[in-house]
This record gives structure tokens, sequence and C-alpha cells, in this order.
């Protein structure tokens, strides 16, 4: 039941941080992904490419929360000492989070900093062929929100309970940027009023993950 409840966690904090800092993070990739790979606006053949994005990106979310959870298991058996750092791994998680609740909260500056690095226009170089494939690069891209979930998978103690979470984590995020493949600037329009949401609901996931670092025993 533990497992299951860090699971939905991890899909509770992809789903809000998925309208709250993904569709602002990532528009430029949907929006290249639908006009490069779609064969029209109509919204099943936008939703087609969107699709396998997606899934690259799960499947690359779900690799490193294998990874993670991986070594969390190595702590599990190496002994007390070693325990610590699932505590520690999953109260920097927590923390991680709430910083972002405070920065969507307060409207403070994100930590945009792909935009000043043009990401974009470098993946753009390696030219890959199909979207399932730029889902599989993009999923490694450096993201607070992203590290912080995979942070948070170490005290799970499991490698395939790390890929669940992150798996789960990966198909939140989706939802909001499938919607976003959609409506596109239209539900740019309301994305300040999604970031309250998900400021709320990061705070109570963030501190969900530093009681488990606090209190919790693995």
């Amino acid at each position: 039941m533990e497992s299951l409840g860090l699971i939905f966690s991890h899909f509770l904090v992809g789903f809000a941080g998925g309208f709250g800092h993904c569709i602002l993070m990532c528009h430029p990739f949907v929006l290249h992904i639908s006009s490069t790979f779609a064969d029209s606006n109509s919204g099943y053949k936008i939703l087609i490419p969107n699709f396998f994005y997606n899934a690259g990106r799960t499947i690359t979310y779900a690799g490193l929360g294998a990874v993670a959870g991986g070594l969390g298991s190595i702590a599990t058996y190496a002994g007390q000492n070693f325990l610590n750092i699932q505590k520690f791994a999953a109260l920097v998680g927590g923390i991680i989070l709430v910083l972002f609740a405070a920065m969507y909260f307060f409207n403070l500056s994100s930590f945009n900093f792909l935009a000043k690095l043009k990401i974009m226009n470098k993946i753009k170089k390696f030219k890959p062929n199909n979207p399932f494939f730029y889902g599989l690069l993009l999923g490694f891209l450096p993201c607070g929100l992203s590290m912080g979930a995979i942070i948070a998978t170490v005290p799970s103690g499991s490698w395939y309970t790390g890929a669940l979470m992150m798996a789960a984590f990966g198909v939140g995020t989706a939802v909001a940027l499938m919607i976003l493949a959609i409506l596109g600037s239209y539900i740019m329009k309301y994305v300040k009023y999604f970031k309250h949401i998900t400021a709320i609901l990061l705070f109570i996931m963030g501190i969900y993950f530093i009681y488990q670092g606090i209190i919790f025993s693995y």
C-alpha cells in the first residue's frame, strides 16, 4: 500500500506541475512536435505525435526512476547508516517541491534556464526522425521539478517502484502537455490560474516527502 501511495503522489506532482510548470517550460517543444510531425491541425492528428512524444519522455523518466530507486535499494541492504541517504533524499526532494510551490505562489522568477541556453535549437541539430525519440531525448533535460521527483524516488528502496513512480510522474505531466497540444495559445491565457493550484498541490506533496525524510524509517 505504501508503494501505491508513493506512485500516486508522483502522479499528482506530475499532474500539478504539468499545468503550472511544464506548460511554461515545454510549450516550444510541444508546438515543434505538433508542427513537425502532425499531418494536420485536427485534434486526433495532433494528439498522435504528442502521444508518442510523451511516451518517450515517460520511458526516460521511468529509467531514471529505476536508477534512483536502485540506489535506494543498495542503501537498504547496506545497513542503517546508509538509510540516512534515503531519508536525506526524501527531504531534499520535498524541499525542491516546496521551493517550486513558493516560486509559483509568489510569482518569483523560475529556474527556466533552458530558454537562455536555447536548448530547442541545440536539440534540432540531432534531428530525431520521430516524436518518440524526441521524447526520449527531452526526458533527460535538467528540470528542477523532475529532479525533485527523481530524488524523491530514492527512499522507495526498489528499482521497479522507482520506475513506476517516475512513470506515473511522466503520465501526470503528459495530461497538461496533451491538452496544450490541442488548445495551444488558448490554454496559455489561463496559466496564471493553474500556477496557484499547482503551488498548493506541490506544497502538499513537498511537505509529504519532507515528512518521510524526517519521520519514516525505510
